[in-house]
């Protein structure tokens, strides 16, 4: 009998990007300065809290790599696997569900790092009500979750909390 334990997901929404370079490809858009800032802040802060991911699935977008950099130095103790997965690239909530299913069995704590409006949507249908309009970026939505999670599911995790760089700063 496999017993259930409870894990953590931790949605993460990319850092502000750079709007700069017109020419450039959406995909291989850079943060920009505030979202550099913020990396920093949510870096700092995703050190002081328990639970730290140990893996970590991230879109390859330039944006959400570098995003995942800060994550991983915050949860640095954990020295958490990132696992770039162009699946994640604009994915809707039902990609994303499909991927942290696909989460290996030994991780306790999970982190997916996506862009809007589909980490919105997941936030939103992960637990059992609607959170937020918008999962601000590199907003931070952190659910509990008891089970394995090849079975998870919409509606059967618990939200633990939700914060931002500008919640963080007041």
């Amino acid at each position: 009998m496999v017993h259930n334990h409870t894990v953590n997901i931790w949605i993460i929404r990319h850092a502000k990007s750079s709007w700069a370079d017109r020419n450039q490809p959406d995909f291989e858009r850079p943060l920009n300065h505030r979202g550099e800032r913020d990396g920093l802040t949510m870096q700092r802060w995703l050190g002081e809290q328990d639970s730290p991911a140990d893996w970590i699935w991230t879109s390859d977008a330039g944006r959400a790599l570098a995003t995942s950099s800060f994550i991983q130095q915050g949860f640095g103790q954990a020295k958490p696997q990132v696992v770039a997965d162009h699946r994640l690239y604009l994915a809707d909530a039902d990609t994303h569900l499909s991927i942290l299913k696909q989460t290996p069995t030994d991780t306790h704590s999970v982190a997916l790092v996506a862009h809007n409006p589909g980490l919105t949507h997941l936030v939103n249908l992960l637990g059992v009500t609607t959170v937020t309009d918008n999962l601000p970026t590199f907003g931070v939505a952190r659910f509990s979750y008891a089970g394995q999670w090849v079975d998870l599911e919409f509606g059967q995790a618990t939200l633990d909390y939700l914060v931002s760089p500008k919640t963080l700063d007041r």
